[in-house]
């Protein structure tokens, strides 16, 4: 088999590390995996094609691929800022704005249910499919909801959206994985989230600009954009995949698309369990959090049970029974993985605490402008991305990982206890920025876990890998805010209760339902001074448990592997051109020549 050429000097390093243990089991998680890598492109059809579209492409198209994916993570960043903002206006058009709630719940769990399918999709019938199906559902699903004339299309059209927007995520980070070798990927599975750096802050006079028109342009103008920026990447995909498929028939190793065999590859029956698992725990878990009394009911407890026994089913017929499992032994037994995605899904359980009624507080009790409350709420996100920059930096020049999340999450603990110091009814609002600028960078630090996962698994396993980290990720958010939810529904009536005036004890319904409602009441007021006391004390509540729960994160943190990168790098045979290996471009470029008839192809020798 050959491998690709390391960079030059690439040899030499760390040959005699004093971590010899560490260094032992990096080899080892690395050892045997292109035997492994091998024999899963041979069984799904999409790895076989990505096989011969990596050995197709060059430089110059891997250029032009990433020009085009950071175009359109700039406009699905963009479009997912702004959605929010418009989606307030659809449901009060529709008279329906109870159901916003509803509406976001569904399209979170639909994310996070989408990932792993698309994911095998993506490993059965390729990269180009997978992109294509979801550029086509986010299209279908903004132009529904542009045209929606009632709250049900305008809900169906939701799921269409979520399916296509995380679809695309997805593949923007799969795409990283498969245009890079690992000494380089922690940089460019950061590319994607950098355009938030702008989008973020530009979100708001794009959508009030918008909004002056009509709601339903915020949706049918990405309808328009993001499929045309989308073109050249989904061009440059194709022609290479068809290139792919001639260099594989010169070989002899091409095979005739079978549906049904590609039908069982996507392994329907561990998928529908993960679905109906992660549905039943996730829809109840966030519905019930709106009513305290909803966890008491009989179909939520029922719920919950059949999606954990759905879940366990699962796993038995992962390991026992699967042909071609959507969660390999490798993910599973592996420490990195397992550690790592507990530490990520406790984290944003943790986050997600603060995260959910972060901009409630500073509008009642901090007394500050819709535009000021959101300036705060994204900080965040924008320092989330200049810190994982950061990281992947840090993980390019230091060829280690461990200990670079352990820091993102010690940084967590740091932003999240100042977070808690500084929501105390004083108005200390510098303080508070500081502290949400701290924990946006601890978040982007962390997120180099996505990394940990992929060299830990083969380069056949990265997307099954890089699907699993994100539903890690969705799973918190949707606990977190649930936590949040049943924190504030029971907590906040009994503190009114406790501090409104007697004379104001009429209006406590009134005051706990609706945020304009505590803001009527003049700043300085008996009745608005205990709104604050109550809001001020229910949420610090929030971050006192989710101060808890990131220190938990940080513990299992702890206990991944420190993987020594390029030595894992060196051991992995990336079977075409990426970015980094240098000398496999050069010696691909040497044994690959195809002509434009496709007649020349690399000899036996070569092969």
């Amino acid at each position: 088999m050959d491998s690709s050429e390391a960079p030059e000097g690439q040899k030499t390093f760390d040959q005699k590390s004093p971590s010899v243990d560490i260094d032992a089991e990096s080899v080892a998680i690395a050892g045997g995996e292109n035997a492994r890598a091998t024999m899963e492109t041979k069984q799904l059809a999409g790895l076989a094609d990505l096989d011969g579209i990596k050995r197709s492409w060059n430089l110059q198209g891997l250029v032009v691929i990433w020009i085009s994916a950071l175009l359109m993570s700039f406009a699905l960043n963009l479009n997912n800022h702004t959605a929010n903002s418009f989606a307030s206006y659809a449901t009060s058009e529709f008279a329906s704005a109870p159901l916003l709630g509803t509406i976001t719940v569904v399209q979170s769990v639909v994310s996070s249910v989408a990932l792993q399918p698309l994911a095998r999709l993506a490993d059965v019938y390729g990269r180009f499919e997978m992109f294509a199906l979801s550029v086509f559902l986010l299209t279908i699903g903004e132009i529904m909801i542009a045209s929606s004339s009632n709250v049900s299309v305008y809900a169906g059209a939701q799921v269409f959206w979520a399916f296509g927007y995380i679809g695309i995520s997805l593949m923007l980070q799969i795409l990283a994985g498969d245009t890079s070798d690992l000494h380089n990927r922690a940089l460019l599975s950061a590319i994607p989230l950098t355009p938030s750096l702008i989008t973020c802050w530009i979100a708001g006079p794009v959508a009030s600009g918008i909004i002056k028109i009509t709601w339903r342009w915020g949706f049918g103008i990405f309808a328009i954009i993001i499929p045309t920026i989308a073109i050249p990447l989904l061009a440059s995909l194709y022609i290479n995949k068809r290139k792919g498929k001639k260099l594989r028939k010169a070989e002899g190793t091409y095979q005739r698309l079978n549906h049904l065999q590609n039908f069982l590859q996507l392994d329907p029956v561990g998928l529908g369990l993960l679905a109906a698992g992660l549905s039943l725990i996730l829809i109840p878990i966030s519905l019930a959090s709106s009513n305290t009394n909803t966890w008491k009911s009989a179909h939520t407890i029922a719920d919950l049970i059949v999606g954990a026994v759905c879940l366990v089913a699962l796993a038995v017929w992962e390991t026992k029974w699967a042909q071609w499992p959507i969660l390999p032994i490798s993910l599973l037994t592996s420490r990195t993985v397992i550690f790592g995605l507990s530490a990520m899904l406790i984290n944003y359980a943790g986050l997600y605490l603060l995260q959910s009624y972060l901009i409630y507080y500073e509008m009642v009790a901090a007394n500050l402008s819709v535009n000021a409350a959101t300036n705060i709420y994204i900080l965040i996100p924008f320092a989330g991305s200049l810190g994982q920059v950061g990281a992947a930096l840090l993980v390019k020049y230091s060829r280690r990982y461990k200990w670079i999340v352990v820091s993102g999450y010690g940084v967590i603990v740091l932003g999240m206890g100042l977070t808690y110091k500084y929501i105390n009814g004083h108005g200390q609002m510098p303080q508070l920025v500081v502290s949400q600028l701290i924990l946006g960078i601890g978040e982007g630090i962390v997120m180099t876990t996505q990394f940990g996962v992929q060299a830990s698994v083969s380069q056949a396993d990265m997307a099954a890998g890089t699907a699993l980290y994100t539903t890690a990720i969705g799973i918190g958010n949707a606990i977190g805010s649930a936590a949040a939810g049943g924190i504030w529904t029971s907590l906040l009536p009994r503190k009114l209760r406790a501090n409104l005036p007697s004379d104001a004890a009429s209006a406590l319904s009134e005051i706990e339902g609706s945020v304009v409602a505590a803001m009527s009441y003049e700043w300085g007021t008996p009745i608005r001074d205990a709104i604050n006391k109550s809001y001020t004390t229910v949420f610090r509540t929030m971050i006192l448990a989710g101060l808890v729960l990131v220190a938990v994160a940080l513990l299992c943190s702890l206990l991944v592997i420190d993987l020594n990168i390029m030595q894992v790098d060196e051991s992995r045979d990336y079977k075409g051109v990426v970015i980094g290996k240098t000398g496999a471009v050069d010696a691909l470029k040497e044994k690959v020549h195809i002509g434009e008839g496709g007649d020349s192809a690399p000899s036996k020798e070569d092969s």
